[in-house]
């Protein structure tokens, strides 16, 4: 898991815990998403059982530092605590992706 910050900002990665409550079918399971209290149900990779925690990573869509809450996309927009994720940032590269021009 990324480290866990509230220096959340518009269109950061958000890395989301997913465990897995119940299977439904061989692909879709209910799951439990960490700082989002309602049920959630998704495609889940095979050979995934009851109690498997995943990771999600989407970009964070609205922060609301006020409330302590961050919106992200997972299909729908669900609004989860800032305290229950992790944010990833990218490196800084050392070399840049394009060539001087000449």
């Amino acid at each position: 898991m990324a480290d866990r910050t509230t220096d959340i900002d518009i269109g950061d990665e958000i890395t989301l815990e997913i465990t897995i409550v119940r299977m439904l079918d061989q692909e879709r399971a209910s799951c439990q998403i960490a700082g989002y209290d309602f049920p959630f149900s998704m495609r889940v990779p095979p050979k995934s059982k009851p109690g498997d925690h995943l990771e999600l990573t989407r970009e964070a869509l609205r922060v609301d530092d006020d409330l302590g809450t961050v919106t992200v996309n997972v299909g729908y927009p669900i609004t989860v605590r800032q305290a229950s994720v992790g944010v990833t940032k990218a490196p800084s590269r050392k070399k840049p992706l394009r060539d001087k021009p000449t």
